[in-house]
């Protein structure tokens, strides 16, 4: 005889069901927000190490530089450089940023063939002319003059190919292209800059500190955000990100040149580190009990490296 109450528990699985709902509705929206204040802080960061860049000293040549800011807020600027394109016999160049792109630059080239110029992150040739130079996520830029355009990457991440065609396609759709413009440029070497090796070392030891304060806090089972590490390995460029920037001044300090195919052997290596601490990571999920906030956590590390990226 089966002595047993009956389970009865509907109303109280409804209710934990509805509270876990709301938890979620309600943490969803705030993850996003949180996500797109990073989003425009990163972009707020690549346009700012881009500035001082330039303001330290153009590579050769010295156009008038003025830089404009957020381009939301300054529309009415930007309409006005228009009447400014002669002002200047060495030419003109005006920069802004906005909610999709790191730089944009309205470049004048006064003299009667093609120039370089130095725009931070890269030293460009533009023809004579006005000409929109127009930074995108991913080191990828268009060069635009009237119904020409040239689509050029200058990084080295592994997924940077797809997604230079893929902007390639983007710009091109419906412009009426008829002709690439040359678009030679110099890349400039983060090493030796003093700017532009900051957003790198924000994105290498920050999450580091990070992720290594939520190990101390929360146990192994935080290991399982180092695979924002992984991501970002093929999201950026591996030996800058992972070997040149973050350790170059010790490499420097033992007077050894790394080389290129040392250099991504290395990346590659600490790659598969932060991959092994990711598996051991979720393998701790297995055996105990994960809170809420510890997989909220995890969340937002993998999802970093898509909004630093773009």
């Amino acid at each position: 005889m089966d002595n047993d109450p009956p389970k009865s528990n509907t109303l109280y699985q409804g209710k934990k069901t509805r509270s876990v709902l709301l938890r979620i509705s309600a943490f969803l929206p705030l993850l996003l927000v949180f996500l797109l204040l990073i989003h425009f802080l990163n972009l707020f960061l690549q346009w700012t190490v881009i500035r001082r860049e330039i303001e330290l000293g153009p590579a050769f040549r010295a156009p008038e530089y003025t830089f404009i800011g957020f381009s939301p807020l300054n529309q009415e600027k930007i309409a006005a450089v228009q009447l400014l394109r002669n002002a200047s016999p060495q030419g003109r160049i005006f920069g802004f940023f906005d909610f999709f792109h790191p730089a944009v630059f309205l470049v004048w080239n006064n003299s009667q063939e093609e120039d370089f110029v130095d725009l931070g992150a890269l030293v460009l040739s533009v023809p004579p002319g006005a000409s929109r130079v127009t930074f995108f996520p991913g080191q990828v830029f268009s060069l635009q003059q009237d119904n020409k355009t040239a689509v050029k990457y200058f990084g080295d991440a592994m997924v940077g190919r797809t997604w230079v065609d893929f902007l390639a396609k983007k710009v091109g759709k419906g412009k009426g292209i008829q002709a690439q413009l040359p678009g030679s440029f110099v890349v400039k070497s983060l090493e030796t800059s003093r700017h532009l090796k900051i957003p790198y070392l924000i994105y290498f030891f920050l999450p580091l500190l990070l992720i290594c304060a939520g190990i101390i806090h929360s146990g192994p089972v935080m290991l399982a955000a180092f695979f924002y590490y992984v991501e970002m390995f093929f999201l950026f460029d591996c030996q800058n990100l992972f070997v040149a920037v973050p350790f170059g001044w010790v490499f420097k300090s033992m007077n050894f040149e790394i080389s290129a195919a040392s250099g991504k052997f290395f990346a590659a290596t600490l790659a598969i580190v932060f991959m092994f601490c990711t598996i051991l990571g979720f393998w701790h999920w297995h055996k105990r009990e994960i809170s809420v906030w510890q997989k909220r956590t995890v969340l937002f590390f993998v999802l970093l490296p898509l909004i630093l990226f773009f």
